[in-house]
């Protein structure tokens, strides 16, 4: 099985040489693609008519989309779904995988790694009498193979390999590496790999793989494995004006300022309403939307406007003018906002330290930085900047902001 690493900055052709792959590949060559939204499985339909993609639906209450897709499965039909599917594929998919020699390509990394809840005293319980860990911290089931008790999803998660303990109190779930091994070849589309939680995720199972390139011109983009020096489509330093305003920045001034942790240690403060009438400020009264013809300013409109910060404060920092621009912070490989051009960014990211140090008691080095613009820059990709436009973005995270100016001072525009 051969993982093959598509990186490249964000409207640089990935998608599209994906596409010519699949169009040009031979008859009996059979893909799954897997994108995180419904749209662009309809898109990849549209493109690839040669290869009558079928995307798996809900007939009926009874019928689910897994039902379908081991239906498609078992006719060896080409299947394209999304990330939410994918992310429930079981030991019979994987079966399928195996014998029907599916090509996967999936569009951008997903959700690899995560805590595991469970009380301390039932984790005692397994560790005593029903697991034992692996040099590894993966967790092995040792228990009675016809248990079904309080444990039985933690005897099948053990059982496909992806149950860790972190220290001696955290269990991890890993996402079952036996998918990934079920496909002859995988694609995965992304920017900035290095540093994204699929990367570490492999090097933890000890997965090889390659990077490929993306050549050629719109719209004849190919993979090649000739390394490609991508060069920036724009100057940057011309088409980001990230807003400076001294006092709407200032509650990000401390290094971990809008993170995970200060919005939960600061939820029921006055901070939350100091970010809210900063936000709010930003987009109603600023000259945030500029010209390139009059080389004038002026203020933005509501549907110009797009903002994140992390889902469980949303409804306390929305307000009247922006509240429907949300958009999820992780938010990927969509361009239904291509149009927008005032941006709010208000998170500071970091990697879940229980993450963190799992990957680091394993000898895996953590890019926390790298992850924070990588994350940063995937969702200022939903904007107009992805076509050329002129976008105002306004950061109050001091660490984001410098983070987004150090990436584009590093971007060689031609």
């Amino acid at each position: 099985m051969e993982i093959n690493i598509v990186d490249s900055i964000m409207g640089s052709g990935k998608t599209s040489a994906a596409k010519t792959y699949i169009r040009e590949s031979s008859e009996d060559q059979k893909f799954i693609y897997i994108t995180p939204y419904i749209k662009e499985v309809d898109k990849l339909i549209e493109d690839c008519p040669n290869k009558k993609f079928k995307q798996p639906i809900k007939y009926n209450e009874k019928m689910s989309k897994m039902i379908d897709l081991k239906k498609l499965l078992n006719n060896g039909e080409n299947i394209a779904t999304t990330h939410v599917l994918f992310h429930l594929f079981d030991d019979e998919v994987i079966d399928l995988c195996y014998s029907q020699g599916y090509t996967l390509i999936m569009d951008e990394v997903t959700d690899v790694i995560s805590p595991h809840p469970i009380d301390k005293k039932d984790l005692q319980m397994l560790l005593d009498h029903c697991v034992k860990v692996k040099d590894n911290g993966l967790l092995e089931w040792i228990g009675d193979e016809q248990y079904y008790g309080r444990f039985q999803d933690e005897k099948r998660l053990c059982e496909m390999e992806c149950l860790a303990l972190y220290g001696s109190s955290v269990m991890m779930w890993l996402f079952p590496i036996k998918i990934f091994n079920a496909f002859r070849e995988s694609y995965i589309l992304t920017y900035m790999f290095d540093a994204q939680m699929q990367k570490y995720y492999y090097d933890f199972y000890g997965m090889k793989y390659r990077h490929l390139y993306v050549a050629g011109e719109k719209p004849n983009f190919y993979f090649t494995t000739e390394p490609v020096n991508i060069k920036p489509r724009y100057d940057y330093r011309n088409l980001i004006t990230i807003f400076d305003d001294k006092k709407l920045n200032m509650i990000g001034d401390a290094e971990t300022a809008l993170s995970k942790t200060w919005y939960m240690r600061n939820k029921d403060n006055v901070l939350m309403k100091q970010l809210k009438d900063n936000t709010l400020n930003f987009f109603c009264n600023k000259l945030t939307v500029y010209n390139e013809e009059t080389g004038k300013w002026r203020k933005s409109k509501s549907n110009n406007n797009i903002w994140t910060t992390f889902k469980d404060y949303q409804d306390i920092v929305s307000g009247k003018g922006y509240a429907k621009g949300y958009i999820p912070s992780n938010m990927r490989a969509t361009n239904a906002y291509g149009e927008r051009s005032v941006i709010a960014y208000l998170v500071n990211k970091y990697f879940n330290p229980f993450v963190k140090t799992f990957f680091a008691g394993q000898g895996i080095d953590v890019k926390e930085d790298e992850y924070a613009i990588s994350e940063m820059l995937q969702f200022i990709w939903r904007s107009a900047i992805r076509n050329g436009k002129h976008i105002t973005v306004y950061i109050p995270s001091h660490r984001m902001r410098e983070l987004l100016i150090k990436w584009i001072n590093e971007q060689k525009y031609e």
